[in-house]
Parts: structure tokens; sequence; C-alpha cells
């Protein structure tokens, strides 16, 4: 680490000391912190999810009544399902979105299957996601993370309407 060189003064009794130390260790560890804090910050990155909202216009893509699943987030923690159109009384599914709960997922992999008994692939069902007033935004997060887990490649966010609130308000 420090060494001492002693020098002969060429016949003097005196001794002159030199102090020398040895760097290599301290830019050993400098260059281990370099490392350390771009590694960290590289594997530090925030993820962001990708969610991309159409553009509101007349000429709207229309989906059929028998392939669209609309989910109604109602109070933290609930969510009510139904297929097809809220005007024609369907049977409503509800679903505990508690944590460890999967009813979400149950509901719309049995209207996955149902689409793939009938058309043969259930990529053309489309899940509309409705937050309602008393839904939380972990609600909505649930919700389209279970969109990912089950491969429902087609879905979408909107507001509730007076047909979705006299569903849920008579049952």
């Amino acid at each position: 680490m420090a060494e001492i060189i002693a020098q002969s003064g060429g016949g003097k009794k005196s001794l002159s000391r030199q102090l020398r130390v040895d760097m290599t260790p301290m830019v050993d560890l400098g260059f281990l912190l370099i490392t350390f804090f771009i590694f960290t910050a590289v594997a530090d990155t925030p993820r962001t999810l990708k969610l991309l909202m159409p553009v509101d216009s007349p000429s709207s893509t229309l989906t059929p009544e028998s392939k669209t699943l609309t989910v109604l987030l109602t109070a933290p923690g609930e969510a009510v399902c139904y297929e097809g159109r809220a005007d024609d009384n369907p049977a409503l599914h509800r679903a505990d979105m508690t944590t460890g709960r999967e009813e979400l997922r149950h509901i719309i992999l049995a209207k996955q299957q149902v689409l793939r008994r009938h058309t043969g692939t259930a990529d053309s069902m489309v899940v509309v996601i409705k937050p309602g007033q008393e839904s939380n935004y972990q609600q909505l997060i649930a919700t389209l993370d279970e969109m990912i887990i089950c491969g429902v490649k087609k879905h979408a966010i909107a507001t509730w309407d007076e047909s979705d609130r006299l569903l849920v308000s008579f049952r």
C-alpha cells in the first residue's frame, strides 16, 4: 500500500525518507462504483402502460353483439360483466376483483371458449371497460392486466351510459 524508500545521502549520516502511496486499490474501487451505478441505473428504468385511445369519429367500427363483453367497474373491488347490449336485458356476471380473486379472468376465458366453439377463434372478441364513479385507478389497471393475461387483443375504455346505470341499479 504505502512504501518508504530510504535513500543514502552519499556519505551523510541523515537519511531522507520519501513516502509513496500505491493508488491501484483506489482506482479499482472507483471502477467498481462506476460499474455498480451504471448497472443499477439501467435496471431501474421506469415502465409505462401502453394505452392507445381511439379518436371519436362518426365512422366508428361496429362490432357484433355476440363478440362483445362489457365490464362495468362499480365499487372498488367489484365488477359487473354482461354480453351484448345493456338495452337487451342481458345476464349479469358479478366479479370480485380483490387480491387473489380471478373471477373476472374466468368470465373472460369462458367468453373466449364460447367464441372459439362458434367462430373458431377468440381474436375477434372485444371487451369494453367502463369505469364507474366509485371505481378507482387500481381497479382499472387490474382490469387492463387481465386483458393482457387472457390475450384479449381488442379492448376499449368507455364511459357509462344511461342503460348501464339502469341495468346495474335494477339488479
